[in-house]
């Protein structure tokens, strides 16, 4: 059930953090307006990309436990990158498919990347927190705080 959280946070935070971004970097491109249409296909793209870190959190688990952090965010850069390039690039021809764009397209995703992994970093501290802190309550009160 943590990771399903885990998978809707990231989605959630994701969708935000990057319609802002893009909608910062492209403002003069977006002049007049974003479109429902773009909104919906910024939807799917994030869910697509949450629906994989997702998998991917799974399959590392699974296979080693815990991950080295770096390997895990790399993955889940190659990740970002590869999807929005794909379905951003590809599918929905939000950008011309040449180097400056991909390059510029990639600095975009780190920045999104960095500002999910963060928040999810934070959230998941306080979570642990949280849990210290009743468990240490739960000592005290049981007389077994040393």
């Amino acid at each position: 059930m943590n990771e399903l959280k885990r998978f809707v946070n990231i989605f959630f935070s994701s969708y935000t953090i990057a319609s802002l971004v893009v909608a910062i970097f492209n403002y003069s491109y977006y002049a007049n307006g974003i479109g429902i249409e773009w909104i919906f296909q910024m939807a799917l793209l994030c869910f697509v990309i949450s629906f994989l870190m997702f998998i991917t959190g799974i399959i590392s688990e699974k296979i080693s436990n815990p991950i080295p952090q770096w390997l895990y965010i790399l993955i889940g850069i190659i990740e970002v990158s590869a999807c929005v390039i794909l379905m951003g690039g590809l599918w929905y021809q939000w950008f011309p498919m040449s180097i400056k764009w991909i390059l510029e397209i990639i600095v975009i995703d780190l920045i999104i990347y960095f500002a999910v992994y963060g928040i999810t970093f934070f959230q998941e501290r306080q979570f642990a927190n949280n849990i210290n802190k009743i468990i240490k309550n739960r000592r005290k009160n049981n007389g077994k705080d040393n």
